[in-house]
């Protein structure tokens, strides 16, 4: 019988493979698709170079070329013919830019992370995995895991149009977005604020200009609620672009991709010149029903990484890191729950509890990112709170103590929120529930 069952060979289920492996824990990985396939999520945070480093990944990404990434700018919009702007901590108009080399990490021992092209990265890292030792399968899908009563002790597979039954003494569902485990158990539940949309593709000849920021991620302001734009380079010569906004603000358009797309890319100026001598590439692709938790990580002989267990949105890149770290964490309490021979819910909980503490930090962030947009840069541009801001954007979350600066931003907003004539009042998003899904819009 196999020690661990991993469902799903992206990011988290290769992370947790690759850690197994190094513990002498037998593993094997069955992923449903044929990699390289194609996967949203291009832009790394530097905290996920220490995960690399540990497992000795970190040559592959150099090896590769990846696009190596020093920092983030985040570009100021107009709309309905006013300015919606970014301000610095005297309250004046800008762009506004931080560079990681300010915030030196523990264990992380470059000042850039990489931008990637995630067919190529995560075929790597699945290689990597089976290389450490994991068995991979391609092309496998796991339709059902197994249970005796309440206890999970192996998967349903098919493989080769057979179904076959697969024992272990622990199951870890890495399906990400499939939330396989979530949707068998219902258990997974729809972020009740959060509901994005985003179109994306990728742009030949993309300006990026010739400063030090050229390789930078870019954020660019949209004036819609809670719109935004990611620029991430993937090579020296093709660009990820994507609008993102509330689903709602999609469905009225009544646009197809392109239009949709185009439209807002012309609503910030910095954006629309960048994308003027820009080509497409590839098709216009949507991510929807970004934001989710499962009521549970663990339960008895089974625990949820990664994507699959939560996914907040990806504004900040944070994705990936939550993946890798949640993969190590993982490892840890897989390997002394077997050690003891004891792999109940009781057990595992320790791996849950260290999991949400982190993703509830990221989330307090993004919530309040989404309630300051433009006014974020504020924070960025402060004296005293710029450092753990930047703190955060690394990926340096699983210390909620340590970033004060979440207090500021709730303060800052009440503040705003309680005078009718503050200056910032009409910069300040509202946080309201999000509007019902339409499926019609998919």
């Amino acid at each position: 019988m196999n020690d661990v069952i991993i469902i799903g060979g992206g990011p988290a289920g290769s992370a947790l493979g690759s850690y197994l492996s190094m513990k002498g824990i037998s593993n094997v990985i069955l992923e449903g698709a044929n990699f390289p396939r194609p996967h949203v999520g291009e832009s790394m945070v530097t905290s996920s170079t220490r995960v690399f480093e540990e497992l000795g990944f970190l040559q592959t990404m150099e090896d590769e070329g990846f696009i190596h990434k020093y920092g983030a700018s985040w570009h100021p919009t107009m709309g309905n013919g006013e300015a919606s702007h970014t301000f610095d901590w005297e309250g004046k108009t800008t762009e506004a830019a931080i560079e990681f080399s300010e915030f030196p990490q523990p264990g992380v021992n470059q000042d850039y992370t990489y931008h990637v092209d995630r067919g190529k990265f995560d075929l790597l890292l699945l290689k990597h995995a089976e290389k450490l030792g994991s068995q991979v399968y391609q092309g496998v899908k796991v339709i059902q895991v197994l249970f005796e009563g309440d206890r999970a002790c192996g998967v349903r597979a098919r493989i080769a149009g057979q179904e076959i039954d697969i024992p272990a003494k622990i199951v870890v569902d890495a399906s990400g977005r499939h939330t396989l485990l979530g949707r068998q158990l219902r258990i997974k539940k729809n972020d009740p604020i959060f509901n994005q949309y985003a179109v994306h593709a990728w742009f030949a000849d993309l300006d990026k200009g010739n400063g030090p920021t050229a390789d930078f991620i870019h954020i660019y302001f949209l004036p819609v609620e809670r719109g935004w734009a990611w620029q991430i380079p993937i090579t020296e010569t093709i660009t990820s672009v994507g609008i993102v906004a509330e689903r709602e603000i999609f469905r009225k358009a009544q646009m197809d991709l392109e239009t949709y797309f185009n439209t807002y890319v012309q609503s910030n100026a910095d954006l629309a010149r960048a994308m003027a001598p820009a080509r497409r590439v590839n098709e216009f692709k949507v991510e929807a029903d970004y934001s989710y938790s499962m009521e549970k990580f663990v339960g008895n002989g089974f625990l949820l990484v990664g994507d699959a267990a939560r996914f907040v949105d990806p504004i900040f890149s944070s994705g990936v890191s939550i993946a890798l770290y949640s993969a190590k964490f993982a490892s840890g309490i897989i390997q002394r729950a077997l050690e003891s021979g004891d792999v109940s819910e009781a057990a595992l909980a320790p791996y849950e509890e260290k999991l949400r503490s982190g993703v509830s930090v990221w989330y307090e962030f993004i919530q309040s990112y989404y309630r300051l947009l433009p006014l974020f840069t504020y924070f960025i541009q402060s004296p005293q709170y710029r450092l753990q801001v930047l703190q955060l954007l690394q990926g340096e979350v699983f210390d909620r103590d340590s970033v004060p600066v979440l207090d500021e931003m709730q303060r800052f907003i009440k503040i705003v929120e309680s005078k009718d004539d503050h200056l910032f009042k009409r910069q300040l998003a509202p946080l309201t529930p999000a509007a019902e899904p339409d499926m019609s819009a998919d």
